[in-house]
Formats: structure tokens, C-alpha cells, sequence
């Protein structure tokens, strides 16, 4: 049964809105279980369920980001109506044969995808800017107490 897996090598499985069975397939080289015959869980699975690689015998959906992580055994498409049906656009068409998509089926994947690949992005810039800062502001504390007092203290009585 598949796991969620964390987001690792998110941003390169994004950058591309990975809409055409054929752009997913290329996401995947020599994945782990393609060479395992009895393996349900291939590359060819996978991509055809709407995901792209992210890393060992993990895959993303770049619809819905969801990334998990796989077992030979496993049906991707089966995994991805059961986990992401009713959040992701690639599982609502239900359409795994990019023939059998319309125009308008197939502008709506593109624009979705690439508004959520633009979303992580934007997060990812978002955290980076978050964990900045807050180093900023914990070495600017650190330096305050590093740093000897220079202000003078009155002995004048009140």
C-alpha cells in the first residue's frame, strides 16, 4: 500500500506542467521497480495514473502534489482516486488515455498544473524568506548579548 512520502525533490517535479502521458513517462529513468516482473508499480503505471518522479519508489501527482511512496504491488491509479479524488483535477477528469482528453479538459490540466507548481513555488519562497529571518533575528539577539553595554548609568539621586 502506498505511503505519504515527503515533498523531496518537489520543485523539480514541478517545474513542468507535466499534462501529456509522455512528459510524465520521461520524469522516470531507471525507476526501482520497472525491473521487477512481477511489479504492478511501474514507471509506465505511474506516469499513466498521472504522476511524475520524485525521487527512489516515490512519485508526485502535479495536479494535487501529492507525493507518495510506493510498493511494488501497488495500482497508482487505484492509490490516487482512493487518496486525492476529491482534490485533484487529474483524478476528477478520470481520463488516463491523453487521446480521450478534450480541449478544454486538456487546458484545464495545464492551467491547474501550473498553478499549483506556481503555489509550491511561491510557499517554498515564502519559507525561505520565513527561516531568514528568523536566523536573522536570532543573530541579531545573539549579537545584543555578545555585545558589552556602552550606555552609561546615572548615580545622580532623584
Amino acid at each position: 500500500m502506498a505511503r505519504s512520502a515527503p515533498e523531496k525533490n518537489l520543485e523539480n517535479s514541478l517545474k513542468t506542467p507535466y499534462v501529456f502521458y509522455k512528459d510524465r513517462l520521461t520524469s522516470f529513468k531507471n525507476y526501482k521497480y520497472d525491473s521487477d516482473q512481477n511489479a504492478t508499480c511501474t514507471s509506465k503505471a505511474l506516469a499513466r495514473a498521472g504522476f511524475v518522479f520524485s525521487g527512489d519508489s516515490s512519485a508526485v501527482c502535479p495536479f494535487c502534489v501529492k507525493c507518495l511512496d510506493f510498493d511494488p504491488e501497488d495500482d497508482p491509479w487505484e492509490e490516487h482516486k482512493n487518496r486525492c479524488g476529491d482534490i485533484c483535477e487529474f483524478v476528477r477528469i478520470g481520463k488516463l488515455d491523453d487521446s480521450q482528453l478534450t480541449f478544454a479538459e486538456t487546458i484545464a490540466l495545464a492551467t491547474h498544473a501550473t498553478t499549483v507548481a506556481n503555489y509550491k513555488k511561491f510557499e517554498a519562497m515564502i519559507e525561505h524568506i520565513r527561516n531568514k529571518s528568523l536566523i536573522d533575528l536570532v543573530m541579531g539577539e545573539h549579537k545584543k548579548a555578545a555585545k558589552p553595554s556602552t550606555t552609561k548609568t546615572s548615580r545622580r539621586a532623584k
